[in-house]
């Protein structure tokens, strides 16, 4: 299995959904971008699309690293049959999943999909539900700013995937200084 190393160290504990670098625990974004927007998802909304959610993105992982697709999920089998007209790289590109990115301090999360070209990384998130785009701006813009600071590494592009709508759709990150401002202060 090929593997991008963005955020060397960080390891994911997936049953506790925790991330951790040398014994210490990081923080995941999206609670953080949940207090900043306002939004409050009720519990029982949560754990019914948690479980759809992972099937989807379980499933876009596997075909990814193996090749096979093995979901009959309706929402899965368009994103294979899209993906490749969609990606904005240059020929030839690798595509990875579940990249780990960091601050190394307070934060880590995994970028649902990247595409690596000569020319960068090109980002993708894919929502199965409603896509909220000041959201995924926010969710992006921390990513680019992880990936740009940390790792050294130049992103191209961030692409949001909406299974709901089966579209795919251009973010544009906000500034650094507005993500040191939500992250740290």
């Amino acid at each position: 299995m090929l593997k991008l190393h963005l955020a060397g160290g960080v390891e994911f504990d997936e049953a506790k959904h925790e991330y951790w670098y040398r014994g210490q625990r990081l923080s995941g974004v999206t609670g953080l971008i949940s207090k900043r927007l306002g939004i409050n998802m009720p519990q029982e909304f949560v754990e019914e699309h948690r479980m759809e959610g992972a099937h989807v993105h379980k499933a876009v992982q596997k075909w990814i690293e193996t090749g096979k697709a093995d979901s009959i999920h309706p929402g899965v089998k368009w994103l294979i049959e899209t993906f490749a007209y969609h990606t904005l790289c240059d020929v030839p590109c690798r595509v990875y999943s579940e990249v780990l990115v960091s601050d190394f301090k307070r934060y880590a999360s995994a970028v649902d999909i990247i595409a690596e070209s000569a020319k960068g990384l090109v980002m993708y998130d894919i929502k199965k539900g409603v896509f909220k785009r000041e959201y995924v701006t926010w969710r992006f813009s921390i990513y680019k700013y992880f990936i740009e600071k940390y790792a050294e590494r130049k992103v191209i592009a961030c692409v949001c995937i909406s299974m709901k709508d089966r579209e795919y759709y251009d973010i544009f990150p906000k500034s650094f200084e507005q993500i040191e401002k939500i992250l740290y202060e």
